[in-house]
């Protein structure tokens, strides 16, 4: 029988709702506490009067703040972004090119990530005390400690710099100006591409993976250490399993549980982390977009790119209620509880 009831389900889709509206609420607010305007970048003392009244008509800056934002909660909602008069383009067609990019990025970092993390804290905490153990777990703080830009910096200087083995910069090789020099990249198949990618992504995925693993080891390795004293670990022993089943199975899964809820926590993370990497890397997704509209206060654009983000953040958080009935049989969200 299911778990989750149709009731729990609707109730949790209602506190969703109002939660992306307060991230558009706080994102309205906040570009708009910022020093300087909106208008301020789009008007020029040169311009024009009648120019410059025709272009603040055009983004209702000639209205009060609570009519700018009753216009933005509808609009935003129903998916009318606007027009980026920094890009000289929609902003929904300028988003549809660079949320594939982050998500490439940062959905294969949060993979690795808590793949990798949840792995090495299981074996942590069940070694637990053992030299393995400790050298590990003190290797782990000590990149933890350390800034996912300033790793980004050290594997640039290194790989790129000293031993050119990885380019620094962009998700493709670039095409030349010089149409003499564009003979190679029109013998590319699609599979010289996909290797290209994977050549431009390699530096700064690893150094997100590099910093964003520590977090899911160190919980899973605390659970590890809490749930291996369990009855039902000892009571697995005395059945004669073997030490990988008990481990894996009946050890880890339930340990699990507060992984999922870190995993969240580790998305607006490596959301966050997007905004520095992708802008060391020259990565043309939704982080370096983030950067370039509010430094020039380009609102729409701007508000568009919080609220898409503050959605996945909400949907992840949504999703993972759901899977704690099937990690863990015990937690029933029946009839709303």
């Amino acid at each position: 029988m299911a778990r989750i009831s149709l009731r729990y389900l609707a109730y949790r889709l209602v506190v969703s709702y109002f939660v992306i509206l307060g991230i558009m609420t706080l994102a309205f607010l906040l570009l708009r506490l910022m020093p300087g305007t909106f208008a301020d970048a789009l008007v020029s003392p040169d311009m024009p009067r009648e120019a410059r009244q025709a272009i603040i008509e055009q983004y209702d800056l000639n209205e009060p703040l609570w009519r700018q934002y009753l216009s933005f909660m509808v609009n935003y909602q129903t998916g009318q972004f606007g027009w980026s008069p920094t890009y000289g383009t929609e902003v929904w067609s300028l988003i549809e090119r660079r949320l594939p990019r982050t998500l490439v990025l940062f959905g294969a970092s949060f993979i690795f990530g808590y793949i990798i993390g949840p792995l090495v804290g299981m074996y942590l905490g069940w070694w637990r005390g053992t030299k393995r153990d400790k050298s590990v777990f003190a290797a782990g703080l000590v990149a933890y400690s350390m800034p996912a830009f300033w790793i980004a910096w050290l594997l640039i200087w290194l790989f790129n710099y000293e031993l050119g083995w990885l380019p620094s910069s962009y998700m493709m090789s670039q095409y030349p100006d010089d149409p003499s020099l564009l003979a190679p990249f029109e013998q590319w198949t699609w599979w010289r591409a996909i290797v290209d990618v994977l050549h431009h992504i390699a530096l700064p995925l690893f150094s997100i993976i590099s910093v964003g693993w520590v977090g899911a080891m160190l919980v899973m390795r605390t659970q590890m250490n809490t749930v291996v004293d369990s009855d039902y670990v000892y009571l697995a022993k005395a059945k004669g399993l073997s030490e990988r089943t008990v481990m894996i199975k009946h050890a880890a899964r339930n340990a699990l549980i507060p992984v999922a809820t870190q995993a969240i926590v580790g998305v607006a993370f490596i959301i966050d982390g997007a905004v520095i990497i992708e802008y060391v890397f020259s990565w043309p997704g939704m982080g370096a977009l983030i950067v370039d509209t509010v430094l020039r206060r380009d609102y729409p654009t701007a508000q568009a790119v919080f609220f898409i983000l503050g959605v996945l953040i909400v949907v992840m958080r949504l999703l993972t209620d759901i899977a704690y009935t099937y990690l863990d049989p015990r937690i029933s969200f029946e009839g709303g509880e």
